[in-house]
This record gives C-alpha cells, structure tokens and sequence, in this order.
C-alpha cells in the first residue's frame, strides 16, 4: 500500500514538474515574442537622422532651369554647364585688361551679371585694330563671336561684349582684351555647338 501511495505522490510531482516547465517555456516564449514586438515598433518608430543637407548644384546656384555659360574671372575660366548643374567642359579665357565691373566704353573692363546671347556671328572675316600700331589684323575674332545683351547692366551706356576666339592664342588667362571674353580658337568652335540665341551667360569675379 505505501509503494501505491508513494508512486502516486511520484506521479503527481512528476505530472506537476512537467506542468510548470511547459508553462514557463510558454511564459518566456510570450515574453520574446512581446520584446519583438516592441523592437519591431522602436524600429518603425524611431525618427532617421540621416542627413538632410544637401549640396546646390550651379543650375540652383546661379538659379537657371535650363543650360548656361559660366565665367569666373578669378580663373581665367569658361565653363559650359547642362540644366542639372554638370560642367560639361571648360576652357581657359582672357578678359579685359582691367579688373572690376564695367562702367562705361572704353575702360577696359569685362562686366560681371546675367546676360543673354542675341547673336552668333561667323566673325571669320573680321578685323580690328588695336591701336598698338600693327594696325588691323585679320582673325582677331577668330571665327565665332557670341555677342551678349547687356542692356540692363549698360542701360545703353556701352554695348559690344562678347565671347569670341583670337588671332593670339599667348593672350588665354592674361588680361589683355578690352572687355571682351576670348577663347582659343578651337574652343570657340566648340562653345558655338553648345550656345543658343536667348541661353544666359553668367559672369562673376
């Protein structure tokens, strides 16, 4: 009789046991499922802090929406810019002999603003003197001049700027011209594919 009675205590602490074990692995599997839960809502709920700074192309720089020529005088530098703000090329420049904003005709100076193209002009046949007593000399132009609207800068005070080549390729990156931008002649050739009547041209120191 006490071997029945002790296989039955047996039974139940070994039935108990089994019980409490499955019902702890239960707990603890309830308890991970609800951390889970919880990281999968930090997760979803967490501010990014991925930055937001963002680098301005030369198209919202120079606000244009659409393609543009870009002079900076400080490098001697012409670049070709498409409407996403990618330099598509870049040739060297000379400028007026003098520096500083254009004033009035004749002080030598290349002006700085916002302009327009209004003519391209097969300068091919062009002459000029430069008064340093070689008198005209053909090609000075090379063979494009891309001429620019300064009205507003001017308010027809001066006129006469452009982009053109040049019969003296030793003047690039000098300051020599009268106010003019030259480039060399191949260059030119090459900026004329890219400019259109009406494109804007951007000058800055």
């Amino acid at each position: 009789m006490k071997k029945i009675l002790i296989g039955i205590i047996l039974l139940v602490l070994v039935a108990g046991g089994i019980g409490w074990c499955l019902y702890d692995d239960g707990e603890v599997s309830k308890n991970n499922n609800a951390i889970n839960e919880k990281q999968e809502d930090q997760l979803v709920t967490e501010p990014k802090t991925e930055s937001k700074v963002k680098t301005l192309s030369l198209a919202e720089q120079y606000k244009m929406d659409s393609a543009f020529i870009l002079i900076k005088k400080s490098e001697f530098k012409l670049y070709s810019v498409d409407a996403q703000g990618n330099i598509l090329a870049e040739y060297g420049c000379a400028l007026g002999k003098n520096p500083g904003q254009k004033e009035k005709e004749g002080d030598m100076k290349t002006p700085n603003g916002t302009f327009t193209i209004d003519e391209i002009i097969d300068a091919s046949s062009w002459t000029h003197d430069f008064k340093d007593g070689k008198g005209e000399i053909q090609g000075a132009y090379g063979p494009w001049f891309i001429s620019l609207d300064t009205t507003n800068l001017s308010e027809g005070r001066w006129g006469g700027i452009g982009i053109h080549g040049t019969h003296a390729p030793e003047s690039i990156c000098t300051r020599v011209s009268e106010g003019c931008i030259r480039l060399n002649n191949n260059d030119i050739v090459n900026l004329k594919q890219f400019a259109k009547v009406g494109m804007k041209v951007v000058i800055e120191e």
